[in-house]
């Protein structure tokens, strides 16, 4: 940009909701990182706050802006009192934007989050007037921002952070459970977009291939009645002894239960990247995914995309993908090149451009 400003000494970082292993929370703090790197100071805020993080993350109530803080960065996902407070100041905002879940999903479930997702489309248009720079984590979150009229956009994909992969395995979680179990998986929120009834489904019918195979569920209830109602859809299909619903896992037990998986398989109807697509491509999952909202997009050439919910054809294809080892093996090599584009170096680059064009550095040395 041609009228690049002067660099601020602070830049902080808003974010609505702050959870351990959340994928927002995980990029503040690699986001957090890199400022530090680059000689800003910077302090991550957040309207809520898991008590796990206290002592990192610093509650909204807490944020006042200082003369030397004209910018912040600030996550948007879900309509928020956050958004309305940095609104609400003379604040310049770099928007980074993780895309706001079709309300509809939410309506016969959760009807405060539908109003919630209701409400944070309304804030994304609000919020192109105190926003300089646009930023999506993915192309396809990309074209929400264009749409809504943002004048300067890009893309900021979520990062790998390669030390939070490469961690030993949880020994005793292997002996548990087992290796060598025909063993789908799937990481994600419990909500109705992501769709893990179809999960239960394809299972049904994988299991008329591999009796004893099972399925992993990782991720928070998110939805208490959609989380109730997917048991009680397992115990009518008789999956009871064959669906594991972890709940939220950490870090080390995730990574783990990654290398326990067969086959990475999305059902999901909406999403706005997909960190789990990435974290299964990097440790050698083969991803087998419903191709619709940000899935192509984050999967490139890599993987398998489906585009019907055939269950009976899908669990042939996965029976072929957990048994063919030539073909898992040309699918692993594709899937680690392509993972390759999202290792955290490379997106560190990307938004040193972005910062570099925004404001005026004196001393470029870092860009």
């Amino acid at each position: 940009m041609n009228n690049a400003r002067k660099r601020p000494t602070q830049l902080d970082q808003v974010i609505i909701g702050a959870t351990p292993g959340d994928a927002i929370t995980d990029e503040a703090f690699l986001i957090q990182r890199w400022l530090r790197e680059l000689g800003f100071s910077s302090e991550i805020f957040a309207q809520f706050i898991d008590p796990a993080l206290t002592n990192q993350i610093r509650p909204m109530s807490a944020w006042h802006p200082q003369a030397n803080a004209e910018w912040v960065a600030y996550h948007h996902s879900i309509g928020s009192a956050a958004a309305e407070r940095l609104m609400a100041t003379a604040r310049k905002l770099i928007l980074i934007y993780h895309n706001v879940t079709p309300p509809e999903f939410f309506a016969a479930t959760n009807p405060a989050l539908h109003q919630e997702m209701l409400q944070g489309r309304a804030q994304l248009v609000a919020l192109r007037a105190h926003t300089p720079l646009a930023l999506a984590d993915s192309f396809f979150n990309e074209r929400d921002l264009i749409a809504t009229g943002f004048a300067r956009t890009g893309v900021l994909p979520i990062a790998l952070d390669e030390a939070r992969l490469n961690l030993p395995l949880n020994r005793n979680l292997l002996a548990h459970f087992g290796e060598g179990i025909p063993t789908l998986l799937f990481v994600g929120r419990q909500v109705p977009n992501k769709r893990q009834e179809d999960l239960l489904k394809l299972l049904y019918y994988y299991r008329r291939i591999e009796p004893g195979a099972r399925l992993f569920l990782v991720g928070d209830e998110w939805t208490p009645a959609y989380s109730r109602w997917l048991r009680d859809v397992a115990a009518d299909l008789g999956l009871d002894d064959a669906v594991i619903f972890a709940g939220k896992s950490s870090q080390q037990d995730l990574v783990t239960i990654y290398q326990l998986a067969s086959v990475y398989v999305s059902m999901s109807e909406h999403e706005g990247f997909g960190k789990p697509l990435i974290e299964s491509m990097y440790l050698g999952v083969p991803v087998f995914a419903f191709a619709a909202a940000a899935v192509p997009g984050t999967l490139g050439e890599a993987g398998v995309q489906f585009h019907a919910k055939d269950y009976e054809a899908l669990a042939e294809a996965i029976d072929l993908l957990a048994r063919d080892e030539k073909l898992r093996a040309r699918l692993i090599a594709r899937q680690r090149a392509r993972a390759q584009e999202f290792l955290a170096p490379r997106v560190f680059a990307q938004w040193q451009i972005y910062l570099g064009e925004l404001f005026d550095f004196p001393d470029r040395s870092g860009f």
